[in-house]
């Protein structure tokens, strides 16, 4: 049934509506105009419209304007006062405006309708309909349900829906956030006057460069990187402030108005960027970044400008050989500051001791080794100068001279008439004079930068959906790893989910070449004089494929896999002696130029007849694979198969039309630029070598890769066995005292044991050796051991003596290679990451201790980015990270004291000291900035009178362990307290802390009783072993320098007994129970030499015979283990495995077979080969000096497994000898596994361990 019209009284406001003639539309007279017209709308929606915040906000405006303009005037003309119906009650909300699209610029008023009427028809309508005694229209309504009929039958969209597709994301996205409507700044509150104090303010201003303390304090709060506010939640905030009673709450107009005036004064350093594919992303310029360090007084006194000889210490970028020695010589720091006077390389100067011409500025110590002890200075290499009669004679030999003797520079030498020229002999140095950095720099000290680079691709969600980022961040390499650590340090350069890594790595480039090209001018704090700044690219930091796409490599799957040399070959090449043993050497090293050179050719190729085999065929010979070139050698192929086809009934085109086809094409693609410029652009970026330049990573290689496999299959080996119950037991009960490791959740690791990241392979690097000493074969056990001296030796953090630290890490390299292959011959084969561990002692004598060009810095800072990808509309994804990130860096620049040119009076300002004083007074603002504190807790500090501070600022509780200071610091009775007549030092178990009576809690004395080291590592674990002695020894606090986790020894004390206890849950004591291992009271514990917290003050307190026998390999001729596991991967393709070891077969080695279906293309069926008993190891003899004791009597009390109750079955003892014997429980006879069936046979001879008892444990003695 058809509806008909209804008449409807609707109370409207003639000075605030207005009624069109034609159409029946009521226009609003006083909301902004949409597209440059008012809004129309039917009359059923009048009441709709005025319950918008928009129509409020407009309402109150125009209210507050026509007081402003005529208060006088209109206090007469509004009587009665203006409160129409239609605004009787007024209810305010914090929604964004309803059109963030509407100009900026007015235009003449129109109408939005179906057809524009002229408006004095509406005032002609007016008389007719207005009733001025009840204010009230009489409108008649029109028919909805046949306009609905009728917009049917038209075609029309009836409806349309707002909501967000269900693919997207869905989260706190403003579309507004970056986008702000125009005329936001029309609801506010006394906005005119916030604006008026924005622009006029004042320099002397305590808040300057922000208008007052509550916009500066909202911005920071806003700023944050790690507390991101969406637009909805940040007017919320300022509701709420206001809603409390807070004065002068700016509004978001005026907050952005100020963050402009901030971004003004600093710079925007966001630019944007088209690559030759016509992607399009933004970067933010490397050389505001650099400046901005400079000139910040937080980052610049730490920093380092010139490279240090640090005389076999290592703890810097700046120790290491490319910026001691590698460096090209347009990179070299080419000028030095003495007595306010510059002195540039290759210039003439005068010194104390005569002329000099210095080539080379750094930074060493001559008079003492120890560089904590001394300070350093700055030296010059160069060539001394003598004065003849013929001029200046060059000596061709260098020395090395203080730039403190610098007396005049070479300007000074050119005023003095009585100075000659060179000789014949010495006129090339004389070319080179003035340097030309001298007049480019305008007498500013010029520096060079350099620069850290990570790339790497992040998802843009916080939620689990892959939204695919690559992202590219920066380091200033002249900072000290102390200060790279930090968030504050991390600079955000550039990101796109459109552009490829390439692309953007290219705009990085050209980046970095603009500003060094121009030099950056920035102010430096420090010396407080402009300067010159030029940056380059030391290092490319990234996971292991990433680093292969930047050099131009094929990745981890090639035949040569290594993207540094050039190992590698064919599989039958790699499976052969020679071929395998290549494999655990060094080859010869790859060179950007041939690397170009294979690119050219591979793209010559890509024109030729067959050329996607020959294409194939040269990636394969050389490992060469360049994604930037890519889409030309495709495009090439593409087009070269389709002109080459053979089509029935057309005659076949022939070559030499093909190659002018294709010459014309690529002509076409180089679009005028040369070729050079459409392949990788770090082949050829200026101081860096790509191959060399892109050091192993020790997260990915190290804790993600081998840590990773070694895990995999030990729990693969546990499971089957059925001891995971076990472990998980052990791991629940182990001392995590002194690891400062938090992340070894038993449940958790056990449970998802499949999904573990970074920081729970380096907690359980540290202690797998204590979990599983008799529950997996040795060579297990060993690898496990081994990979503990491995990761304390890469998280090394200063290096003493470099010769020695690589001697001893290239020989724990080798051990673990040779375990590796014991247990997988062919892992060197499959895995590429165990050949780049014999990379990095290289790496480190390039760039320094492993950590620096370690990415877990850049890979923590991937959150950050995540969060400021979250408010974003999408619509321009780089774009708003870029402008994100840059204001940012702005804000902690300012707010830190940083300096900035003022535009107007061209002056280096910094912000006001209220803004200063608020960042130090408030640490809370520090940390959300990402600005580096430090927390300092004075030695002796108790806690709970449970616990007290060590010198080092570790927490040491009761009935833990500390390190003692030794006679290093103390003399005469010092040395009797803590040092036994073996002259060994000590490791201490504090048992009582006596408080003193004060307020600040300081303990007086620590009571502590002294564990001795034993003269023998441990048998199994390869550790020294201590034991508890009987005294008391009473110290100062200031004598324990830090806590050390020392772990009780289950393995010799047959620790087998468990107890059941109740779980706790939410700070509750539950009724679920779980086992808990009970330690046996033997007074024997093993110093867990693994630890990474405080290894350098563990390495101290081990007496040096015990270091020396840790560190002897487990294979004196390597040689022959590499050649056995040769015959091994041989005999396994061969089909008979036992036949290349001539033993069982390894113990990660799982046999396939196939499914009894059988067939062709059937999946073969992977069935489980229980865990292999390998031989023992010989012992190695272990010489020890007389001053130990006599190692201790052999252990002859009964042994238990730890999965079954004690007996009383005695043991048969074995004899013990002073060495390290194997890491397995050995003994003489067949060893029956519950896993492998046929018994192993072990040779006859005197081992190390009592023999298992029969009737408690699975082992059997044999016959």
């Amino acid at each position: 049934m058809a509806r008909t019209g209804c008449q409807r009284s609707i109370p409207l406001d003639p000075q605030v509506f207005s009624i069109q003639k034609l159409g029946g539309c009521v226009i609003c007279k006083v909301c902004p105009q949409r597209n440059g017209k008012l809004r129309a709308m039917k009359a059923c929606h009048v009441a709709e419209h005025c319950a918008t915040k928009l129509h409020k906000d407009s309402f109150i405006l125009s209210l507050r304007t026509q007081e402003k303009k005529n208060r006088s005037l209109l206090a007469r003309s509004l009587s009665p006062p203006l409160t129409p119906a239609a605004h009787s009650r007024l209810t305010y909300d914090l929604s964004p405006p309803e059109d963030p699209e509407r100009p900026t610029t007015p235009s003449p008023p129109s109408v939005t309708s179906a057809e524009d009427d002229d408006n004095d028809h509406d005032h002609e309508q007016l008389p007719q309909l207005w009733d001025p005694s009840t204010q009230m229209f009489a409108i008649e309504e029109p028919d909805l349900y046949s306009e609905l009929i009728a917009a049917r039958n038209r075609g029309d969209t009836l409806f349309t829906c707002s909501l967000q597709p269900l693919a997207d994301e869905l989260g706190l996205d403003d579309d507004d956030m970056l986008d702000p409507p125009p005329n936001d700044n029309e609801f506010g509150l006394f906005l005119e006057d916030e604006e008026d104090h924005i622009n006029n303010q004042r320099m002397d201003d305590s808040t300057y460069p922000w208008p007052s303390k509550v916009t500066f304090i909202t911005d920071l709060l806003f700023g944050s990187t790690r507390l991101r506010f969406s637009e909805a939640q940040k007017k919320a905030v300022l509701s709420w402030a206001r809603e409390m009673g807070a004065q002068n709450v700016p509004t978001l107009y005026a907050l952005r108005k100020a963050q402009d005036h901030v971004r003004s004064c600093v710079g925007n350093p966001t630019c944007k960027v088209t690559a030759s594919s016509g992607n399009i992303f933004y970067i933010n310029a490397i050389g505001s970044a650099i400046a901005k360090d400079y000139s910040n007084p937080l980052t610049r006194f730490s920093m380092h400008d010139y490279p240090e000889d640090g005389r076999g210490n290592m703890s810097q970028v700046h120790h290491g050989s490319k910026m001691l020695h590698e460096l090209p010589e347009e990179l070299l720091v080419p000028s030095v500051r003495v007595n306010n006077n510059i002195y540039f390389r290759n210039e003439l100067l005068q010194s104390t001791t005569g002329f000099f011409i210095p080539t080379r500025f750094f930074q060493g110590n001559i008079s003492s080794r120890d560089a904590e002890r001394a300070s350093l200075q700055v030296l010059a290499l160069g060539h001394p100068v003598v004065r003849t009669e013929a001029g200046f004679a060059v000596d061709p030999k260098r020395v090395i001279l203080e730039v403190s003797s610098f007396q005049r520079t070479y300007i000074d030498l050119q005023t003095d008439v009585h100075l000659c020229g060179f000789t014949s002999t010495s006129q090339s140095f004389a070319a080179g004079m003035p340097n030309p950095l001298r007049e480019k720099s305008n007498g500013r000290l010029v520096l060079t930068v350099p620069l850290i680079i990570f790339m790497d691709d992040v998802s843009g969600n916080v939620l689990k959906q892959w939204n695919k980022h690559h992202a590219v961040y920066m380091s200033n390499a002249s900072m000290p790893r102390e200060m790279l650590e930090k968030e504050f340090c991390v600079r955000f350069v550039s990101s796109s989910p459109h552009a490829s890594p390439m692309e953007l790595i290219k705009a990085v480039k050209e980046s970095i070449a603009a500003a060094a090209e121009e030099g950056i001018v920035a102010y430096d704090c420090k010396h407080r004089d402009e300067v010159m700044l030029i940056p380059y690219g030391l290092f490319e930091a990234g996971d292991n494929p990433m680093q292969a796409e930047e050099c131009s490599h094929g990745g981890l799957h090639c035949n040569y896999f290594c993207r540094t040399c050039k190992v590698g070959g064919t599989m039958s090449m790699k499976q052969s002696d020679e071929g395998y043993l290549k494999l655990f050497e060094i080859g010869e090293l790859r060179r950007p130029e041939e690397t170009i050179q294979q690119i050219l050719e591979q793209i010559e190729l890509s024109k030729l007849s067959g050329g996607t085999t020959k294409v194939q065929n040269a990636v394969s010979l050389t490992g060469t694979r360049d994604t930037t070139s890519a889409s030309i050698v495709d495009r090439l192929l593409e087009l070269g198969k389709h002109l080459r086809k053979r089509e029935p009934g057309k005659p076949a085109i022939n070559e030499r039309e093909v190659r002018q086809t294709l010459e014309r094409e690529y002509e076409e693609m180089l679009g005028g630029l040369s070729v050079e410029d459409h392949i990788n652009p770090l082949l050829d970026m200026p101081g860096l070598n790509i191959h060399q330049d892109t050091p192993t990573e020790i997260l990915h290689t190290i804790l993600l890769g081998v840590v990773k496999y070694f895990w995999g299959q030990t729990i693969w080996i546990l499971d089957k066995a059925h001891l995971v119950k076990t472990f998980q037991t052990r791991l629940d009960n182990i001392n995590k005292d002194g690891l400062n490791s938090p992340t070894l959740g038993a449940e958790y690791i056990c449970r998802y044991s499949g999904s573990l990241i970074g920081k729970h392979f380096k907690s359980l690097a540290q202690l797998m050796p204590f979990l599983i000493y008799d529950l997996v074969p040795s060579t297990v056990l060993n690898g496990w051991t081994v990979i503990g001296q491995l990761v304390v030796l890469l998280w090394h953090t200063r290096i003493d003596d470099i010769e020695e630290y690589l001697t001893h890490l290239t020989c724990t390299i080798d051990d673990f290679l040779n375990i590796s292959v014991q247990c997988a011959p062919s892992i060197i084969l499959t895995k590429s990451k165990f050949h780049f561990l014999l990379h990095i002692p290289a790496y480190i004598r390039r760039f320094g201790p492993p950590i620096l060009f370690s990415t877990e810095r850049f890979e923590s800072f991937n959150s950050v980015f995540r969060l400021s990808c979250v408010h974003s509309n999408r619509q321009a994804p780089s774009r708003d990270s870029c402008n994100a990130f840059a204001y940012n860096d702005i804000l902690k620049h300012v707010a830190t004291g940083g300096f900035w040119m003022e535009s107007k009076s061209k002056r280096w300002m910094h912000a006001a000291p209220g803004v200063l004083n608020y960042i130090a007074n408030h640490p809370e603002q520090q940390h959300l900035l990402g600005v580096p504190t430090v927390h300092e807790n004075h030695p002796g500090t108790v806690f709970q009178a449970s616990s007290v501070i060590a010198v080092n600022g570790d927490k040491v509780t009761i009935g833990k362990y500390a390190i003692l200071r030794g006679n290093e610091l103390s003399i005469g009775k010092i040395v009797e307290i803590i040092v036994s007549e073996s002259n060994t030092r000590l490791a201490t178990h504090v048992v009582e802390i006596i408080v003193s009576e004060s307020n600040t809690r300081l303990a007086t004395h620590v009571v502590v009783r002294p564990l001795h080291f034993l003269p023998d590592i441990h048998p199994q674990l390869r550790l020294p072993q201590l034991q508890l002695a009987d005294e008391d020894r009473l110290l100062l606090p200031s004598d324990i320098l830090s806590a050390v986790n020392v772990q009780h020894d289950c393995a010799s004390s047959s620790c087998d007994e468990f107890v059941s206890v109740n779980t706790r849950q939410e700070r509750t004591e539950m009724t679920k129970m779980k086992t808990s291992l009970i330690h046996k009271n033997t007074g024997r514990f093993v110093l867990n030499a693994h630890s990474l917290h405080n290894y350098a003050l563990i390495s101290q307190v081990i007496p040096h015979p015990l270091r020396m026998a840790m560190n002897l390999p487990y294979f004196p001729n390597s040689r022959e283990v590499w050649l056995k596991a040769a015959r091994a991967v041989r005999a396994k393709k061969a089909g008979n495995p036992a036949e290349g070891t001539g033993s069982a077969p390894p113990v990660f080695e799982r046999t396939t077979r196939k499914s009894k279906q059988g067939g062709k293309g059937k999946k073969a069926q992977q069935v489980a080969a229980g865990p292999s008993l390998q031989p023992p190891i010989p012992p190695t003899p272990v010489h020890l000096t007389a001053s130990h004791p006599p190692p201790i009597p052999a252990y002859a009390g009964p042994y238990h497994h730890a999965m079954q109750p004690p007996t009383g079955i005695p043991p048969t003892p074995v004899h013990l000898t002073a060495s390290h014997p194997p890491p397995m429980l050995a003994y003489a006879g067949p060893y029956h596994h519950a896993m492998y069936p046929s018994p192993y046979v072990f040779p006859q001879g005197p081992f190390m361990y009592p023999l298992p008892s029969p009737a408690n444990t699975h082992w059997h003695a044999g016959p």
